[in-house]
């Protein structure tokens, strides 16, 4: 079985720079399955990274650890002729549909074949009514839903859709400085690190709200938040290109930041305490 990998906004860039993001990308996955002690094996091409791993659930719970993932499928690969597909699609029907059940084919086609997507839908479709013969289709709202994808030469069946941290690669818009003593300082770090950005967190030296960033950031560098809280050495030696912040309104210390020749970026600022927490939640269970 294959995790297909979906990314957005890398499809986005020039052919030039979404081969970066995209490498990047990758590497990214390599390393934090390395850090957790999972083997996998990787492949690309224009729209999606190919994840082999023996492991789907571990597979699972990093890849949504990975900045620049949008979504992700466990699904099952093959020659992508009609016959390979109709036996995938029909074996994937038998495990998902109850007696009665309704279902719907969601086709996506990228190459030159010698049918198309609605082809392939009906084709499909016809195969699985006649193996479920209680089953019906139901386009708008159906029990069960089974995706077809056909990328040129291969062809990749699934049901489920698991949601990504979404963003960009991380490393791939420079580095940043986050000041993290508290939960609202822990997300800013985040959200930068979403935005691609490669963060080093200041903390108390006693601070453990860095921790649950290790699991998201592998080479997450930590520094000692001085007494008096003022950043410019930081900022030096974390080479920062920006600071980020887990304040509201200016509400840090103005003689803190006072001097800085860097951005200072409050990324919290329009989030409510409740969404602030929800937040902290997912990072810290991912």
């Amino acid at each position: 079985m294959v995790l297909l990998v979906r990314f957005g906004e890398i499809a986005l860039k020039s052919r030039f720079v979404r081969r970066q993001l995209r490498d990047r990308l990758v590497a990214n996955i390599q390393d934090l399955f390395a850090a957790e002690g999972v083997e996998c094996i990787t492949e690309s091409d224009e729209a999606r990274v190919y994840v082999h791993a023996d492991h789907i659930e571990k597979a699972r719970s990093i890849l949504s650890r990975v900045f620049g993932v949008v979504s992700m499928s466990p699904a099952t690969e093959v020659h992508a002729d009609l016959a390979s597909l109709r036996d995938a699609v029909v074996s994937e029907a038998a495990i998902a549909l109850s007696p009665g059940a309704t279902f719907a084919l969601r086709t996506r086609r990228v190459g030159t074949h010698p049918f198309t997507s609605q082809d392939l839908a009906r084709e499909l479709g016809d195969q699985v009514r006649r193996a479920n013969p209680e089953s019906r289709v139901n386009l708008s709202r159906p029990d069960v839903e089974i995706h077809i994808e056909v990328r040129q030469n291969r062809g990749f069946v699934f049901r489920e859709v698991w949601p990504g941290p979404g963003g960009l690669p991380l490393g791939s818009q420079g580095r940043g400085l986050a000041v993290v003593t508290d939960q609202a300082g822990m997300v800013a770090a985040w959200m930068g690190m979403k935005r691609g950005c490669r963060v080093a967190v200041a903390t108390p030296p006693t601070g453990r709200m860095v921790d649950p960033l290790r699991r998201w950031d592998v080479r997450l560098k930590v520094l000692d938040l001085p007494p008096d809280g003022h950043l410019h050495e930081l900022v030096k030696i974390a080479r920062a290109d920006a600071v980020f912040l887990g304040t509201r309104w200016s509400v840090f210390d103005p003689d803190t930041r006072g001097g800085l020749n860097v951005p200072v970026f409050e990324p919290i600022i329009g989030l409510t305490d409740d969404e602030v927490g929800h937040l902290a939640s997912r990072i810290e269970s991912a």
